[in-house]
């Protein structure tokens, strides 16, 4: 399957990755949403999570943005090795690096904070009042960080979980994207 990346430098670049089952990659459509909802600025330069990364379009897209770096982890290993593939072809190898873990493994691992992380669950998971309270409760977020929630639209999530508040969410379809903020206001 193929997408193509929709901003920055690598605009129009196409991005390939293998099917394998629960795999619902996000939309063109839907990416280009995101950054217009969240902004060029909140990624340039900064340090972001691509949590169940799929084929990574989502990190790939924010690289092209401008982000300085950006962790990938994903769970399958014939998706990483995608990921890793996409990275050379594109040269962002320095600036990218895929972690084959589970995500409740791998946010017990990372070091350091991050400015914006992408989840994107299977729809059929429900794993976000964990995952708020593991991204908070680790210290892995920046004051005024970003969370993208992508879930199904029959999948209410809540107004906050601990200090990480919805700022805003809209619906593409049966998708959902919910932008949270993290900060000391919000606890």
């Amino acid at each position: 399957m193929t997408t193509r990346i929709t901003g920055g430098e690598h605009r129009g670049r196409k991005l390939r990755a293998a099917r394998v089952p629960r795999m619902r990659p996000t939309s063109e459509r839907v990416r280009a949403a995101i950054f217009s909802m969240i902004g060029q600025a909140t990624v340039a330069g900064g340090r972001v999570l691509d949590l169940y990364a799929g084929s990574g379009a989502l990190g790939i897209e924010a690289l092209s943005r401008g982000a300085g770096r950006v962790d990938f982890v994903e769970g399958n290993a014939r998706l990483c090795r995608g990921i890793r593939q996409s990275l050379d072809e594109l040269g962002l190898t320095d600036r990218g690096r895929v972690y084959r873990r589970s995500v409740e493994t791998a946010l017990g691992e990372l070091k350091g904070k991050y400015d914006v992380v992408f989840a994107d669950a299977p729809y059929e998971d429900d794993p976000w009042a964990e995952l708020m309270g593991k991204l908070e409760g680790l210290e892995l977020l920046v004051d005024g960080a970003l969370v993208v929630a992508e879930h199904h639209r029959r999948l209410d999530l809540a107004e906050s979980y601990g200090g990480i508040a919805r700022s805003r969410s809209r619906r593409h379809g049966d998708t959902v994207v919910s932008v949270y903020e993290f900060g000391s206001e919000n606890g």
